[in-house]
């Protein structure tokens, strides 16, 4: 629209006669051609400013174009508001011919300007030197405007009007300009820039203006005067597009960047105070160490019980909450991070203002600022509840593993029973065989009849070690072993456990296959498998395969897994019962899922499998589908470099029992056949026994003569009194006295109890027949070694 009105606006004023408004103009034309100069060297002059003062000069090339440019457009227009027609000498005689020259200069170099601004021309120089080049080319040529004008063509002759040349020259800057307005718009679609279409405008108007410029015959026409207004309008738009571009758009860009930072930071100032448990933090470490913060978020009032303000006052407000026992490993961590510039990633324990203690998780990330002083941008988790929680969840699994090998046990306790009669038949019928062949006088049955009875008595003391190793609560004891052992001693349990009509098949492919495993564990593995083949086959019965062998697992096969590749041991254990769906495979391994009716299982027994298996750094692979069985494969590592411990190298590594020389045993133990057994056999080893009931019997006598014994041997379930607080009492009576605790039911806690007070060895009762006399020779010589190099 603007364009539209500026051609025909120009088409009216080409038209107009030339005395048009001449006598508004009579006597006016000199002031009204210096205002209108004036207004177009002010507005150059604002272009030149606003030029120099842009924010981006290495971006807006148009900037650094246009300042060298106008300061010379500046200098030509000036010239020719002051050598117009009619006004005072400067440096020569003004003129018509000179005013003209210095229009045409001062048209020239606005279109190489706009030119070069067009064309992307980048100047790159400093200001001052493109200040500077501008103001040399135009002094230059203004001094050859004046004093040298006769050089160049004749432009104006009095009472003919303007020459052919200078209406030519006209016509090619009118030219220029429309070819520059041209590009400029294209451009101006193309990038959506309105700078460049203020810039189009611009030399629209300026183009248009020129062709008042070719056709008057007397400076005062119509024509001439109104041409002026053009120039002015041309100029305008040029300040307009520079103002926008120089300094209203950075402006702009600015002030939206501002208002962008402060809702940032209240944003983040609304996120560090609405996080429930957690704390933004800014800690800064100067030069000679002091330390401020220099942010906190407002929940530090929530989660530490102090106020910004005191944080920000004295970083001793916080640092002072922390736990005494705490202050040192928090300070390493600090140098260490200090020194290093790794992540600060501690837990310490903070005592609040209300007297509560809280676990405090602090991480941050150290940068240096510079002058060796140190920030850290850090987040305060309060993790007491978390870790509460963890803690609560470890007692909770460990219960409901208790609670699941507790259902184990008794789904056994039936095999268990049936097992322990036979052990009890074999015993029983033995001895009375044995006892009528003694009266019969036959000494070669009797032999053999108390041979059946050593045999069933071991079966029967092995069915009672496992049934208490599986059920203590020992923490697990890993060791390298062989794995066959173990999984025969699970299906011997197994076998008297199951109906007639469920078949149970051991199927061994490696019979070496060994493992860093805890053996109770393990097999509480292999009875929960079997246990769990055993009710998918139901009413029916079925198959049960148990296999053992080893595999070597490459990467694409151990991936999958969660294993490394190499050699591992693999336990497997099919059913041909009926199978599993696909949903209900993926969620075997959830606590408390089960698909037995109500009653009939805790829904715990696979997620104990696989926590056990896990925790032997082992994987478990289930393959099974609807009415086609299922099959559990365990992989276990095989540790490189190892060989299991074989029973012939434990029966190597025993030593045989030395007879005694008559050494003084006194014997503590209230079950009378047990201590007439013992008595017995430490009497038939070459030992003097003094056996006592009662422990209070035996404290009394060693009371009366502490030198009479040289090592005690005593029960630990007594009555009024446990085996270790009669040792503590002896020992307090006769400091160093070798000592030797048995038990019916050895664990860890009872072990680790007997250590404290500097008990020599703790026996279960079952092999004290097989270990007592061994370790009575061992006891007495390390004594006898002590006393020696006291």
């Amino acid at each position: 629209m603007l364009s539209l009105m500026a051609v025909l606006g120009m088409v009216a004023i080409v038209n107009a006669p030339p005395d048009t408004a001449r006598g508004l103009l009579s006597g006016r034309m000199l002031e009204l051609h210096l205002v209108l100069e004036l207004f177009a060297i002010v507005i150059a002059t604002l272009v030149v400013v606003v030029s120099w003062h842009t924010f981006d000069r290495q971006q807006d090339h148009s900037a650094n174009a246009l300042l060298a440019g106008f300061v010379a457009v500046i200098g030509f227009d000036l010239m020719h508001a002051l050598t117009y027609e009619g006004m005072p000498p400067l440096l020569t005689e003004s003129s018509t011919p000179r005013a003209i020259f210095f229009w045409l200069m001062g048209r020239s170099f606005e279109v190489l300007t706009l030119g070069a601004v067009a064309a992307g021309l980048a100047l790159r120089w400093p200001r001052t030197v493109l200040l500077g080049v501008g103001l040399v080319v135009a002094v230059a040529i203004i001094a050859f405007g004046s004093f040298s004008l006769d050089r160049f063509p004749v432009t104006f002759v009095p009472g003919v009007g303007v020459t052919p040349f200078k209406a030519g020259y006209e016509y090619v800057l009118v030219g220029l300009n429309g070819l520059l307005a041209l590009v400029l718009w294209r451009r101006a679609k193309r990038e959506q820039s309105r700078q460049h279409a203020l810039l189009a405008l611009s030399c629209l108007c300026m183009g248009l203006g020129g062709f008042a410029f070719t056709a008057y015959v007397t400076p005062s026409d119509f024509q001439n005067v109104v041409g002026h207004l053009y120039k002015v309008a041309a100029y305008a738009l040029l300040y307009r597009a520079t103002f926008i571009t120089s300094i209203r758009a950075p402006f702009e860009a600015l002030r939206i960047s501002e208002a962008r930072v402060r809702e940032s930071q209240a944003r983040m100032h609304l996120l560090g105070a609405n996080l429930p448990h957690s704390v933004l933090y800014q800690l800064v470490m100067e030069a000679d160490g002091r330390r401020r913060f220099t942010e906190v978020s407002d929940s530090v009032a929530r989660v530490c019980g102090v106020t910004v303000a005191e944080v920000l006052a004295d970083p001793r407000a916080m640092y002072g909450l922390v736990h005494p026992d705490d202050v040192a490993a928090l300070a390493v961590a600090e140098q260490r991070c200090a020194e290093a510039l790794q992540v600060f990633d501690v837990e310490a324990r903070f005592c609040r203002p209300d007297g509560s203690v809280r676990r405090m998780h602090l991480v941050s990330a150290p940068r240096a600022l510079g002058e060796s002083r140190i920030v850290w941008d850090g987040l305060l988790t309060d993790v007491t509840d978390r870790t509460e929680a963890q803690e609560a969840r470890r007692r909770l699994e460990q219960q409901l593993g208790e609670a699941q090998k507790m259902e184990s046990i008794g789904t056994l306790a039936s095999g268990i029973a049936h097992d322990f009669n036979n052990v009890l038949a074999a015993i029983l019928g033995n001895a009375h065989m044995a006892r009528e062949d003694l009266k019969s006088g036959k000494p070669a049955d009797v032999a053999l009849s108390l041979d059946q009875i050593i045999k069933a008595s071991d079966r029967a003391r092995n069915l009672v070690d496992r049934i208490l190793s599986f059920s203590r609560r020992d923490g697990a004891r890993r060791q390298v072993q062989p794995l066959l052992p173990v999984l025969r001693e699970s299906l011997s349990l197994l076998r008297s456990t199951l109906p007639a009509g469920v078949q149970l098949i051991e199927c061994i492919d490696d019979p070496e296959a060994s493992a860093e495993i805890d053996r109770t564990q393990l097999e509480q593995v292999l009875l929960n498998l079997c246990t769990n083949a055993w009710h998918a086959l139901g009413e029916r019965g079925g198959r049960i395969e148990v296999r053992l062998g080893s595999v070597v697992l490459d990467a694409a096969a151990s991936m999958p897994l969660g294993l490394l590749p190499g050699r591992h041991a693999r336990l497997s254990v099919q059913d041909n019962g009926s199978g599993m769906s696909e949903p209900v495979r993926q969620r075997i391994f959830e606590p408390f899922f089960t698909t037995k009716p109500v009653g009939q299982g805790t829904g715990l027994g696979l997620s104990v499998v696989h926590g056990i298996v896990r925790a032997h750094d082992g994987a478990i692979d289930v393959h099974s589908q609807p009415g086609q069985g299922t099959r559990f494969d365990i992989f276990i590592p095989t540790p490189p470099g190892t060989v299991a411990p074989t029973l012939a190298a434990d029966a190597a590594a025993q030593s045989d029992a030395e007879p005694g020389r008559g050494e003084h045993v006194l014997l503590i133990e209230d079950d009378p056949l047990m201590s007439a057994m013992l008595e017995k056999l430490l009497a038939r080893h070459g030992y003097r026994v003094s056996h006592h009931n009662d422990p209070d019997q035996a404290m009394a006598a060693v009371r009366a003569d502490p030198q009479a014994f040289d090592l005690v041997v005593t029960d630990y379930n007594m009555p009024r009194h446990s085996g270790l607080e009669v040792i503590a009492t002896i020992r307090r009576l006769r400091p160093g006295l070798p000592t030797i605790l048995i038990s019916g039911y050895v664990t860890d806690e009872l072990r680790a109890r007997a250590a404290v007070q500097g008990m020599c060895h703790v026996l279960e009762k079952t092999r004290a027949l097989d270990e007592l006399v061994t370790l009575l020779a061992q006891t007495l010589r390390s004594a006898g070694a002590q006393v020696a190099e006291a």
